[in-house]
Order: structure tokens, then C-alpha cells, then sequence
């Protein structure tokens, strides 16, 4: 039941038609029992306005910048917030996701709003200014052409500090599908390329500051609670060990932790901020941040596939101009470098226009960006994505090597991604994942997998936990050992898969951050359950949200809710996409090659048993409440979710046969 005053929420969600210029506040209440936040707010608002047939380029595209009943509040790794809209990254284009991190979500809150939520198309470059009850359409002629950190630091100069920006670059103003959404230096919504969505709408930024708060009903509880999940929290990444500083780069660059998301307060392996390094293409220097991939920039010799060493500097140098100019890193990374790469090596393409493919070249990265940016020459065909590009370049049969499905690079599937460590049987969980999204699915699903090969006795280090602790959670999370037991294979697999697909679902919604949650081992626990005072490891996300909201919702509904989301996700592919089984079978063959890693406890690597995999997946619609047949949720599931829209639709649509 939702009271009067609220918590959590703010209970407005701004509503833009930007070929009208039209501004309309609306209620967020209808959303919140059902929805949650976030990513649930995004489904729903899709289900009731993306039509069949709508592109990502149209004017009718819904864009939706939306937060958390988390955000602003101090809950812990919280802050983090959601893009989402049809996708011109994916392919197919359909509807699909993307988070971000930084502090634009929660100074959205402060401002009043749940979210922003984007149609039709301006004439001219616009870009939209929120000050509380204040919401006004500007002109952003002056900021069209600048780079994302260019327009930031422009618009904090117009408007004063404390703005919090949310932007493209020419990349997006181009339409490449490779364009992000940038906040700060390098907390960006990058997968997906919603920042040509933004540069179809003609929208260069969208600029909040707030003098308000979050309301929070329980605050003594959340406190307490906070304090204790953020204790146990063995490190970033699922990793049992916390960051380090490098003693030269911290007096060379001031080399400190920069924390991606507003509420986290672990020092993180991989996000660090440096100050005034000099460039080796360009003669400046360069301030700013990486993290997540954007260190591979300058390769590695010990991986096999970045075995380029440009240095740190160059590798620094190209990370800043990728943000600035608004483009993805993992799709740069993981999959089109590689690609060109093998182009070259296979003698189907040595040069793009008139540069050699040289990754230990950095004028080579430098060229490359632009070119995708802005559209030059080959790099229109390249600012398609590696998929695309291929189609028309040829290499199409290199491609499945780098990317596994949708559109998108490999991802901890132990076969396309040739940067995580991860061994079968644990990828058959992972090729679950992709079997039935919309986009990677691990960049909200690390927990399974990231935390058993960094925890576990397979880690290549010997990981922190035994076997028996590893077992333990198995148990008690998915009641089942051989979920997670590392000589299982094929056994149970759906069990896991079932139950992180949801937990993503929470962590979208709420919003909370992936590299911590859900938190799956403490070393320090006999049975290697994390918890937190009286609860434990399955039950934080729902004490932080009550605590938050002070909503009346049962755990079981709470879950159910989440449930409810994926269930109205899947809907939405059947209607516009004609989405079903066959098509999720499509990422079977990225997984038919043989593994790049062996799992020592088996001695030999594996490759998918197609026939073992049909019959996991007839577990999984199973498990899930789906038509093994048809991939479609049954009418049973559908009213028991209480998407009774959901009912009349597949009704409708069994009649026609």
C-alpha cells in the first residue's frame, strides 16, 4: 500500500516531447508497488508506448533516463541509474538497456524526479535544463560539435557548479551506433548506442541540479544496515581483495581511487583518476579516469589478444579521446580492434582509410576514433559496429570470435571474451543469460560467475573459499550444490541462471552496483554466507529497500515484482520482435567452439553439447514458467504475475495460430 508522504520515490517523472516542446509532469505512483524503479519503470513505459515497427531514429523512440528508489539515499554502492529506449547497437534493433554511474541519478532526485522520459525530435540542437520545479528546452547550437567533456565544462561555466551532465559527443551528434552517453569523465551508459538516439532527437545534453533530498522511512535501520553490508564486502568486482595505488603513477599523475557510482566507498581494482599525463598523439595533457576495460587501451603482453604495448600514457591519451568524442570502449576492446586486427592477419584488410591496422600505433587508435565518430570514409561502415561492418567488409566469419550474439562483444562466456577467466560448466549459465536478453547480459549478472572464478578454489590464484564453502552457497541460494559444483555439468544450471536474471532485474531497478551485488561469498563465514547482523546475502537488496520506501511488500512479493519485470521484457520481444525460441537459439553456435580456458578440476577444455544444451533450456522456460516450445511465458505465469495485458496478447496472438 503506498502512503501518502514518500519515500524513496519522489513521485514525479518528467515527460519531454521534443518535437512540440512540450514539458508535462507526471505521477511515477502507478509504477511503484508493480515496478519498483528503474529498469521495471522502463518496461512498463515501453509495453504502453514503444509500438511494433518503431526504430531507434524515430521520433517515436521513448528515451528514458530513469533512477531508483535507492538513488540519493545512503544506501550502499547505490546512485547508479538506467537509459533505455530501442537500441540502434543492437541487432537486431529492439528495445533494450544500458546503466550509468557518477551522480546525475541522484542529483535528478534531489531535483524531484523518478526520471526523464524523451519522445519525438527537435529541429535544432536543444539540450534540457532541470533546477527543481524549474524544466526548460534550451538551445545547445553553441555546444553542437563539442566533445562530452568539452559540453560539461561549458555548461558548468554557464550554469554554475553543482549541474550534473549527461551528454554526447560527435559520435552521438554522427548517429554512430557505437556512441555513449557520458556523465563526468568516464561514467558513461555505453552499451547500446543510446547517444545516436540522442543526436537523432537533436538532444546534446540533459543538465539537473537539485536543493532537495530523498526522503528515506526507516533512516536509523538504513544506516545500521548500510554499515553492516558494506563491512562484509570483500572488494570490488567480486574480487576477495581490495585496489592498490602505483607508488610512480601517484607522484608522476596523482594517481587516487575514483569511486563510478555515488554511493561507493571501496578502493576499486580497476577505477582510478589521474591528473595532467601527456599525450603522445596530441601535444596536451590529459585528466581523467579509467576504469572497467578502458585500461586495455595500452594492451597487455600477458593476454594474447592485447599482446600491443603502447604504454600507459598513449593507452591514457586514447581512453580520454574515446570519452570525449562519445564512444564505447567494449565494443573498441572486445570486439572491433580484435576484429581488424584478424582482418589484417587473414589478409582481408590491411588498411582503413589509407592507415595501416597497427594497435601498437597510437596515431592508428587516434585515427580510428575519428574516423567512427565522425563518419569518414570507411569509418561509416566501421561506425556501424563490428557486426554490421563485417556484412559489408567481409570477415563475417571472424566475428562469431569476438562477438556471441545480439550485436554485442563477448562477455564472460568463456568462448567470444577473451579477457575473463571463466571455465565450463559455469558459461552454461552465462549462455542462458544471452539466450533470452536483449543485449550482454553480464553487465547485470556478474555475480554467478565473476564471483566463483575470482573466489573459488579454480581462481588462478586458489581463490579465498574451499570447495565446501562454495557448496554451502550453492545450497542455500539455489538449493542445489551441483548449481555450482565445479564437476557438474550440465546438472542444475537453469537454477542459477533463473535467479540472477531476477536479481539483475533488482539491482536495474533499485539501482544498485553489479561488481557488488548480489554478494555472494564472505571467507570469513564457516559456510561462506555473507550477513549482515540478523539477515543474510539473498535478503540485503529487499532490507534496503524497505528500509528506503517503507512500502509493506512481503520478500516473496518483492521478488515476484522482479519476476514480473523479465516476464513483461519478454512480452514486449514477442510483440514488436516476434521473439521465440528459435531466435534465442541463435547464440548456441558462439558456444560450439571449443572453450578458451580449462577447468583443472575436469583437465580438458569443453565445448557446448548442443543436444545437453537443448535440453537445459527446456529446464530453464520450465523453471521460468515459459513454453519450452515457444520461449513465450504461459497465460498461467502471466496471471499469477498479474499482467493481465500480457494474457489477452498471447491469447491473441495463439488464435492466429
Amino acid at each position: 500500500m503506498i502512503k501518502n508522504e514518500l519515500y524513496g520515490w519522489t513521485g514525479k517523472i518528467i515527460w519531454v516531447d521534443l518535437s512540440s516542446n512540450s514539458i508535462e509532469v507526471k505521477s511515477s505512483k502507478p509504477y511503484f508497488e508493480k515496478y519498483l524503479g528503474g529498469r521495471g519503470f522502463a518496461a512498463k513505459i515501453a509495453w504502453d508506448y514503444i509500438k511494433p515497427g518503431t526504430g531507434p531514429f524515430d521520433p517515436d523512440n521513448v528515451l528514458m533516463f530513469l533512477s531508483g528508489p535507492l538513488a540519493g539515499s545512503c544506501a550502499p554502492y547505490s546512485g547508479r541509474g538506467i537509459v533505455c529506449g530501442v537500441s540502434p547497437h543492437s541487432s537486431p534493433e529492439w528495445f533494450t538497456r544500458s546503466g550509468f554511474g557518477g551522480h546525475w541519478t541522484s542529483e535528478l532526485k534531489y531535483a524531484g524526479y523518478d526520471g526523464v522520459i524523451l519522445t519525438g525530435k527537435s529541429v535544432e540542437p536543444v539540450y534540457l535544463l532541470i533546477e527543481d520545479d524549474r524544466v526548460e528546452i534550451r538551445s545547445a547550437q553553441h555546444l553542437w560539435g563539442m566533445g562530452t567533456i568539452a559540453t560539461q565544462k561549458m555548461l558548468i561555466n554557464e550554469l554554475g557548479e553543482g549541474i550534473r551532465i549527461m551528454t554526447i559527443g560527435p559520435a552521438g551528434e554522427n548517429l554512430s551506433r557505437l556512441a555513449i552517453i557520458n556523465t563526468e569523465t568516464e561514467s558513461a551508459a555505453g552499451q547500446g548506442g543510446f547517444g545516436a538516439v540522442m543526436g537523432a532527437k537533436k538532444l546534446k545534453a540533459i543538465a539537473v541540479r537539485g536543493s532537495g533530498g530523498v526522503n528515506v522511512a526507516h533512516s536509523g535501520r538504513l544506516i545500521k544496515r548500510s554499515k553492516q553490508i558494506a563491512k562484509i564486502i570483500m572488494g570490488s568486482h567480486h574480487q576477495p581483495k581490495k585496489g592498490t595505488l602505483d607508488k610512480e603513477k601517484v607522484k608522476k599523475y596523482g594517481e587516487q581511487f575514483q569511486a563510478c557510482t555515488q554511493q561507493c566507498m571501496i578502493k576499486c581494482i580497476h577505477s582510478k583518476y589521474y591528473r595532467n599525463v601527456p599525450g603522445c598523439v596530441y601535444q596536451k595533457e590529459y585528466s581523467g579516469q579509467l576504469h572497467c576495460v578502458s585500461h586495455l587501451f595500452q594492451g597487455d603482453k600477458n593476454m594474447q589478444l592485447y599482446d600491443w604495448d603502447i604504454g600507459f600514457e598513449a593507452g591514457f591519451e586514447i581512453a580520454q579521446i574515446a570519452n570525449d568524442l562519445g564512444l564505447n570502449h567494449w565494443e573498441l576492446i572486445f570486439g572491433l580492434v580484435p576484429w581488424l586486427r584478424e582482418c589484417k592477419q587473414k589478409g582481408i584488410l590491411g588498411f582503413i582509410n589509407n592507415i595501416e591496422i597497427n594497435a601498437n600505433s597510437p596515431r592508428f587508435w587516434v585515427e580510428l576514433l575519428n574516423m567512427i565518430a565522425y563518419r569518414n570514409g570507411i569509418g561509416d561502415i566501421l561506425a556501424e559496429g563490428g557486426v554490421r561492418a563485417a556484412k559489408k567488409l567481409g570477415g563475417t566469419e571472424l566475428i562469431q570470435k569476438y562477438y556471441t550474439a545480439w550485436g554485442f562483444g563477448g562477455h564472460w562466456d568463456g568462448h567470444a571474451d577473451h579477457a575473463n577467466y571463466i571455465v565450463f560448466p559455469y558459461w552454461l549459465v552465462t549462455a542462458l543469460l544471452w539466450a533470452t536478453d536483449t543485449r550482454d547480459p553480464m553487465s547485470s549478472t556478474h555475480g554467478y560467475v565473476q564471483a566463483i572464478m575470482n573466489c573459488s578454489p579454480l581462481a588462478r590464484d586458489g581463490g579465498v573459499l574451499n570447495l565446501k564453502q562454495v557448496l554451502s552457497v550453492g545450497k542455500y541460494l539455489y538449493n542445489s550444490e551441483k548449481a555450482i559444483a565445479p564437476d557438474s555439468g550440465y546438472a542444475d544450471k537453469e537454477i542459477p541462471a533463473v535467479y540472477h536474471s531476477y536479481r539483475s532485474v533488482i539491482k536495474d531497478s533499485l539501482l544498485l552496483d553489479d561488481q557488488i551485488f548480489p554478494v555472494m561469498f564472505n571467507k570469513d563465514e564457516k559456510d561462506g554466507i555473507p550477513k549482515a547482523g540478523d539477515i543474510k546475502s539473498s535478503s540485503f537488496e529487499y532490507h534496503l529497500f524497505v528500509d528506503t520506501t517503507g512500502l509493506e511488500m512481503s520478500e516473496g512479493d518483492f521478488n515476484k515484482a522482479a519476476e514480473r519485470i523479465y516476464n513483461l521484457e519478454r512480452l514486449i520481444q514477442i510483440r514488436n520482435y516476434k521473439r521465440d525460441r528459435r531466435k534465442d537459439e541463435e547464440i548456441i553456435a558462439a558456444f560450439e567452439k571449443e572453450e578458451n580456458w580449462e577447468n583443472q578440476v575436469l583437465g580438458e577444455k569443453y565445448s557446448l553439447n548442443v543436444k545437453e544444451f537443448k535440453k537445459l533450456l527446456n529446464r530453464y522456460y520450465k523453471l521460468r514458467g515459459w513454453d519450452p516450445k515457444t520461449g513465450w511465458p504461459t497465460r498461467e505465469k502471466l496471471k499469477e504475475l498479474e499482467l493481465e495485458d500480457g494474457v489477452n496478447f498471447i491469447n491473441e496472438r495463439l488464435k492466429k495460430g
